[in-house]
């Protein structure tokens, strides 16, 4: 049983029902449904939870959705129903959790992209340089103008992490090329406001960038519909030679684009967003999501709620990079015919240098 809980319902619910464990989850902004991050929060716990029930135990989940404002409410009121563990996606909930984990010491806490030090508390922080170095990589590879784009969320130093890893990654693979990084807005708002990411798609679009890579939560969605709904580029000149396949394209592709045109593509981020760029449900012809860089918060919750169910929870700082499999870059049936074997290969050579420490990727300071 899932239950909801919006700020309202969250503060008037009583405590849960019998079950053997109570686990709770308070999302950031931009909310559940963001197709990036707090999804992919949900989405390890989900698959947690199932694979726990299949093992007899009854488990319940909690969440709640509101604001940064909100969020120590949603964690307090998680928090008096009884709940064992609760995982909390976000830096911008340091606070609350600093202050409610201290209320309540017989509950767990998961706190994401931020650090508290409590007896009660796992904080979980992640090398997005290291992954976004490989997307980068392979945005180098592919661009067929040799212009590239960045769209960040809320110019942070933790955004700015993904925007330096993966400028690096480009410039190793295309020292010629050319990154244009612009950022939604400075307030949480910029989570949330995919309208904004789309203008800043299409004004890098207009600057030459075919390949667009957006860390952005919600926002992030506004560069997907606009290189699906762009789909293409007619070049003035001459273009790259990349490896990039040549594969089928939708009726659609072929009515607006035309036989001399290029695709444009996405990069997504957090969750594996890929599919996102299917525009005729069909993954065998031209994806427009070239890969999504993947930050696990999905084993982040879901190793929260193992750990919780075993008594095996632990506190502390836990930093996940490439050697952890904390970060990565997603190849499915949605980009795999867009992706030559060679270059898959490449990329791997290059995951496995950045652990070995021959490759070092400089987070942003």
């Amino acid at each position: 049983m899932r239950r909801l809980l919006p700020l309202a319902l969250a503060l008037v619910l009583g405590a849960a029902g019998a079950q053997d464990y109570v686990f709770g989850i308070v999302y950031d902004a931009g909310g559940k449904f963001d197709g990036s991050f707090n999804e992919g929060t949900f989405n390890g716990m989900e698959a947690a939870i199932a694979d726990l029930e299949a093992d007899g135990l009854e488990i319940e989940l909690l969440e709640f959705e509101g604001t940064p404002e909100t969020s120590a409410q949603g964690l307090r009121s998680i928090s008096e129903q009884g709940a064992e563990l609760i995982v909390a996606p976000g830096f911008n909930q340091a606070d609350s959790i600093a202050s409610v984990s201290q209320e309540f010491p017989f509950t767990n806490y998961v706190l994401i992209d931020a650090v508290v030090e409590a007896d009660n508390v796992r904080s979980v922080l992640f090398k997005e340089h290291e992954g976004s170095f490989l997307v980068g990589y392979l945005a180098g590879l592919m661009t067929r103008t040799g212009t590239v784009g960045f769209v960040g969320g809320m110019d942070i130093p933790l955004i700015r992490n993904f925007d330096t890893g993966y400028q690096q990654g480009v410039s190793a693979a295309c020292p010629e090329c050319e990154i244009i990084s612009n950022y939604v807005g400075t307030t949480p708002a910029a989570w949330n406001d995919p309208a904004r990411a789309k203008e800043l798609a299409s004004v890098q679009r207009a600057q030459g960038a075919d390949i667009v890579y957006a860390a952005a939560g919600a926002s992030g969605n506004g560069v997907i519909e606009f290189m699906n709904e762009e789909k293409c580029f007619v070049p003035s000149g001459e273009v790259r030679t990349t490896p990039l396949r040549d594969v089928p394209v939708s009726d659609a592709y072929a009515e607006q684009c035309g036989d001399d045109a290029h695709p444009l593509f996405f990069i997504g981020v957090d969750s594996n967003q890929n599919p996102a760029g299917d525009t005729d449900a069909d993954p065998a012809t031209l994806n427009h999501g070239l890969t999504s860089m993947l930050k696990r918060v999905d084993t982040a919750s879901a190793n929260g709620a193992y750990d919780t169910a075993a008594g095996a929870f632990t506190p502390g700082t836990q930093v996940l990079g490439l050697a952890e499999d904390g970060v990565g870059w997603a190849l499915d049936a949605y980009n795999a015919p867009l992706i030559p074997d060679a270059t898959v290969d490449q990329l791997e050579g290059i995951r496995q240098a950045i652990i070995d420490g021959d490759i070092v990727v400089q987070p942003y300071e």
